[in-house]
């Protein structure tokens, strides 16, 4: 026989009147106008033992109002064993216990005066006989105060309901429990390197909430000393560098400016602590990095950001454990377990193999009526991936508890019970069958009380339960995919998550970033990288991606003041870049210059390169492109050389862009109009050709008429007779036939036209010579008659006539 309640504890009712009181008056029972605040409360509940079969009760009961109260008691009922994990709740809420056992104890609670000293009293019951010979059983024990108000009637006035689990010496299959505990603290963690505020170091001090998880987790490395601690905890990286920056002097932001933070000692015990918990074999993961809305960013498209998480996340883990990113990179643990198929698709390409998932996006499968194992198989375009379904009602238990001594003991039967009935509903499916279960606390957990999680840690390995590692719960032996009814995604989950407007936005400033990065620190060997404008271009990166995370579903004015410190930040560098040109340049020539000065005012020097854009290419002509390095706190005056085929007036772009290509804003940016005054090289061409045809046509002529004047000359001086020769004939100067009294002599002496004599003009031409030699075979002239010796005979009275003056 045995009675799994642990040590004493205090039960006390999770019902209550008016704040600061417990108990429960029930409806229609009390007269109109009643106060009667009670306070019930319940300090322990001892087990039964072979010396005593007894469950024993005890607890304290205060009337704090004005009515007469007389005729006290305590009833104490222990009803039947729950049947499931839904009537677990139901009761839980104050539902009515059906009785099993009851037993009035009305003495000594009041004084002579008939009022209530709040003395402790004592009630018990025998439930030996509810002792299951296997496995185990879980009773609902209800206390009850009892008595008369102003005279009326015995009645019900308060109510307290806690639970007792019962097993078996021997529990033939116990449930097995994986814990997950995230540490995590929303970002803190500014681009300019400070702070957001100065309440990480309350947390991580002793009593802090983070220092009490961290300090529980480790504490588990002795519970199993056979085996490595079982509890798998994830690291939120942002904490960690956040740590890393208080180990030594460190600013964080005040309403009224920068305030300077002393180095924290306890910083660098902290994650001490992390890394020895890993060495001594616990799980030691990374959370993502700023612990983004994953859903959100793959809804939005933004799976470079996501990425950018997951595996920054990873590298700032392995480098505080000293190991290779590739030991930790293989469990997913969303921001509350809240994800949807797509995004487990997404993860499981990233390199993860287990994904921890709220169960209440994994449901039991219709035909099933106890509480699946945890392990689940899911495919995914990459291959399967394991998923491990977080018990929601436990973390809520865990969470639940708000660090009431009276409300302890209630909230730790609470979860013993659960745990029993998870044991419960299995056995009862069968006799042999084994499971596995998660309990997973949110991001928030460092909320919970001191001591709480410890406590926690402890009760878990009970008879009905124990505790085992993230590797055994994916054991196929443990696999309950056929028992749940496959991964869904609500809508209410996808109206809580970060906006696609907002994503997208946080998305353009983070593309502002990325051209910082290849500005400051290009991935080009031409262009050097400044070490510290790295470091900077990557504070502005991580920041951004904090303005990503899940905590700011609940906050968005905290994820809005990041990302508009880091956009501000961001602006400023790259407006720090600048091109400034004069709006008009005027050529004199048809090349020259466009002066244009660049300015760079970041800390860093910086490789740049003008890209310069004419609308008209054709007119104008430039070289495309000009490499400069800029020194940091300088202006550098360059001169571009263009070339103007034409006159006009023609704007060029000129702006500024990274060695990589990516174009920095509008401050690098300027257009400039050239105007040019002169012909340009086709237009010259052009001119020349033309004027260079106009004075052939004119040599051509000039030559054909000098030729018509040599031969009327000839003919006039006798040029080609013998006694005057023609030079230029090979005959000249040889006797020939005399042409003295012939028809030709007599022409040859004809006076001209116009002859003052008044003799009748005689044509100058021989009969049958071309009168236009530049014309030869012109149809319009006749056939051309050969001139010299071997003319023919001029036909018979066709002797030369006389020409009018007309020219007829």
């Amino acid at each position: 026989m045995g009675i799994a309640t642990g040590p004493p504890v205090t039960i006390q009712s999770v019902t209550r009147t008016s704040p600061g009181t417990t108990g429960t008056v029930p409806s229609g029972t009390m007269p109109p106008g009643a106060n009667l605040p009670i306070r019930l409360t319940l300090t322990q509940v001892s087990a039964p033992s072979a010396a005593s079969p007894l469950l024993q009760v005890s607890g304290s009961v205060l009337v704090q109002g004005t009515d007469r109260v007389t005729g006290l008691g305590i009833a104490l009922d222990v009803g039947s064993a729950v049947r499931s994990r839904d009537d677990l709740g139901r009761l839980s809420q104050g539902e009515r216990v059906p009785t099993v056992q009851y037993r009035n104890l009305a003495g000594g609670l009041l004084d002579s005066a008939g009022t209530m000293l709040g003395s402790p009293f004592r009630a018990e019951a025998d439930v030996s006989r509810y002792v299951p010979p296997t496995g185990v059983a879980v009773h609902p024990v209800q206390i009850r105060v009892v008595g008369r108000v102003n005279g009326r009637a015995e009645d019900t006035v308060a109510t307290a309901t806690t639970f007792m689990v019962l097993s078996a010496p021997r529990v033939t299959a116990r449930t097995q429990v994986l814990t997950v505990v995230p540490l995590a603290s929303p970002p803190r963690l500014r681009s300019d390197g400070l702070l957001t505020d100065d309440g990480l170091r309350a947390e991580i001090a002793e009593g802090g909430g983070l220092r009490e998880l961290l300090e529980a987790v480790y504490a588990t490395a002795a519970i199993l000393p056979s085996g490595p601690p079982t509890v798998a905890l994830g690291v939120d990286p942002t904490l960690v560098q956040a740590l890393l920056l208080m180990q030594e002097d460190y600013s964080f932001a005040a309403p009224e400016g920068p305030k300077a933070g002393r180095a924290d000692p306890e910083a660098g015990a902290f994650l001490d602590m992390i890394k020895q918990y890993a060495d001594l074999g616990g799980t030691v993961f990374a959370l993502p990095y700023g612990d983004v809305d994953l859903p959100s960013l793959v809804h939005a498209d933004q799976l470079d950001a996501l990425q950018y998480s997951v595996n920054t996340g990873q590298t700032v883990i392995a480098e505080l454990l000293g190991v290779d990113p590739q030991r930790i990179r293989d469990i997913a643990f969303p921001a509350d377990g809240i994800v949807d198929a797509p995004t487990v698709n997404v993860l499981s390409a990233n390199g993860a193999g287990t994904v921890i998932v709220d169960d209440e996006l994994l449901p039991a499968a219709r035909s099933v009526t106890h509480t699946p194992s945890a392990g689940v198989t899911l495919a995914t375009d990459t291959g399967q991936i394991h998923a491990l379904a977080a018990d929601h009602r436990l973390a809520d238990l865990v969470t639940g508890y708000e660090g009431s001594e009276a409300d302890r003991g209630v909230a730790l039967a609470r979860f013993r019970a659960e745990l029993a009935m998870i044991t419960f509903e299995r056995l009862r499916a069968s006799r042999s069958a084994s499971g596995s279960v998660v309990l997973a606390l949110p991001r928030d957990a460092s909320r919970i009380p001191q001591g709480w999680l410890a406590e926690i840690l402890r009760t878990i390995e009970s008879p009905y339960s124990t505790a085992i590692g993230i590797q055994a719960v994916t054991d196929p032996a443990l696999d309950g995919t056929r028992q749940r009814a496959g991964l869904t995604y609500p809508e209410a989950l996808r109206e809580r998550e970060l906006p696609v407007d907002y994503v997208d936005g946080v998305g353009e400033v983070r593309d502002k970033v990325q051209t910082l990065a290849s500005l400051f620190c290009p991935a080009t060997p031409a262009a050097p990288a400044a070490p510290l404008a790295c470091q900077q271009t990557e504070r502005l990166k991580n920041t951004l991606i904090t303005g990503l995370s899940a905590a700011w579903r609940t906050d968005r004015p905290a994820g809005v003041s990041l990302v508009q410190q880091a956009d501000g930040e961001a602006t400023g560098f790259r407006d720090g870049v600048r091109v400034v040109g004069s709006q008009m340049v005027n050529l004199t020539s048809s090349r020259g210059r466009v002066p244009v000065t660049l300015e760079n005012s970041t800390p860093w020097d910086v490789t740049v390169v003008l890209k310069i854009v004419s609308s008209d290419r054709g007119r104008l002509i430039s070289a495309p492109e000009v490499a400069r390095r800029l020194i940091a706190g300088q202006k550098d005056q360059i001169e571009i050389e263009v070339d103007a085929e034409s006159a006009g007036t023609f704007p060029i772009d000129i702006r500024l862009e990274t060695a990589d290509g990516r174009t920095l804003g509008p401050e690098a940016a300027a257009r400039v109009l050239v105007r040019s005054t002169v012909y340009g090289a086709i237009a010259t061409t052009i001119t020349v050709g033309a004027i260079g045809v106009l004075m052939v046509a004119v040599v051509v002529r000039q030559l054909r008429r000098l030729r018509a004047w040599s031969r009327q000359r000839a003919l006039a001086g006798g040029a080609g007779s013998p006694d005057h020769p023609d030079p230029s004939r090979p005959d000249a100067g040889r006797p020939g036939p005399s042409r003295a009294g012939s028809e030709w002599a007599d022409q040859a002496t004809l006076p001209l036209r116009g002859n003052p004599s008044g003799a009748p003009e005689r044509d100058p031409y021989p009969p049958g010579l071309d009168r236009f030699p530049h014309h030869p075979g012109d149809p319009d002239h006749g056939p051309t008659v050969p001139w010299g010796p071997d003319r023919p005979a001029a036909p018979a009275g066709s002797g030369p006539r006389p020409r009018r003056r007309d020219g007829r």
